[in-house]
């Protein structure tokens, strides 16, 4: 039952600003048609909209199978009905009627948000999680070729990717582990053109590392193993539509199984929300080539700068021929 409420709702959430006008058509039809004497043609005009959709809503069904557009249909009909029993009960004659409609109206879009916010059975579902069998018997000697391959060799890999919105600027690392010691290669890609440069480093127990201040020991990469491991879905109760993108793959060789996180966004929302997203992106940021000498190029300067360079050459080889 909670599953069929969480369902409809949802509809009701993704179809309110496409109904907000059907709503209003239902009060102005509904209102005019109780207070005024053309009763017929106000009933002509308030059935046209409740025709055009369930005609189109057969179309839908009959003609091209799609039941999710039938369900779509069907959410923007009861709103219809809100708006013509809220118009039911307005008259247009009474002042403090036209004060109370567009606060009723105003309810009618308010109480589905209100719910989900105080309610996180309403939340919405951040990121997404991908879990799927490791192809280990796959050839052509990549991660996934057990013979002779990086399973052969390592206990499991953790890939990390983050970005800006628009891709201006891509950091990565490869995180290889076997037991207490880990290879960590890391890349950027900049304006879509991969860096030749790979730094890769190895990385060994505290106990082996002559430096007490390493900001990147074995046991912060066990841990964010073992996270991406556990991890599961967390909600909150907006969606996010842009801001940075971060992903995170797990490939466990001994269990032959693979994890993929979109957590983009974590570090965007309020302290108390997304907190095992949070904790990854914190555990993953520090294994990335970003630092005060490599910034990440947020606003894609640099694509900008290579264009005009790349202009300014084109035009200048035209004047020399």
């Amino acid at each position: 039952m909670q599953n069929l409420l969480l369902e409809i709702y949802n509809e009701l959430d993704r179809n309110l600003i496409e109904s907000i006008p059907i709503v209003i058509w239902g009060m102005i039809v509904f209102a005019f048609y109780k207070h005024t004497s053309k009763k017929k043609l106000w009933l002509v005009l308030g059935s046209i909209p409740l025709v055009v959709i369930v005609v189109r809503t057969l179309q839908w069904v009959i003609c091209k199978d799609s039941y999710e557009m039938a369900k779509v249909g069907a959410f923007i009909t009861f709103f219809y009905g809100v708006g013509c029993l809220i118009g039911n009960f307005f008259n247009p004659r009474k002042i403090w009627h036209w004060l109370l409609g567009p606060v009723a109206l105003l309810l009618v879009f308010l109480v589905p948000n209100i719910v989900s916010y105080f309610s996180r059975d309403y939340w919405h579902p951040f990121g997404s999680i991908v879990d799927e069998p490791l192809a280990l018997d796959s050839a052509g000697g990549s991660t996934n070729n057990l013979a002779g391959g990086l399973a052969a060799l390592f206990d499991y890999e953790l890939k990390i990717s983050f970005s800006d919105a628009f891709i201006f600027d891509k950091r990565m690392a490869t995180i290889r582990v076997k037991g207490d010691s880990a290879l960590v290669c890391t890349s950027k890609k900049v304006c879509g053109v991969l860096d030749s440069i790979e730094t890769c480093e190895w990385k060994t127990s505290e106990s082996a590392q002559p430096r007490a201040t390493e900001t990147k020991p074995i046991s912060k990469i066990h841990e964010l193993k073992n996270i991406v491991e556990s991890y599961q879905e967390e909600k909150i109760p907006y969606d996010v539509f842009d801001g940075y993108i971060f992903e995170v793959t797990l490939l466990d060789y001994r269990r032959g199984t693979k994890r993929y996180l979109d957590l983009s966004n974590a570090m965007v929302g309020k302290p108390d929300e997304v907190p095992m997203a949070k904790r990854i992106n914190q555990l993953a940021i520090p294994f990335l080539p970003i630092d005060e000498n490599t910034p990440l190029d947020w606003d894609g300067e640099k694509c900008r700068d290579s264009e005009t360079n790349d202009s300014s050459n084109s035009e200048n080889l035209i004047t020399n021929h």
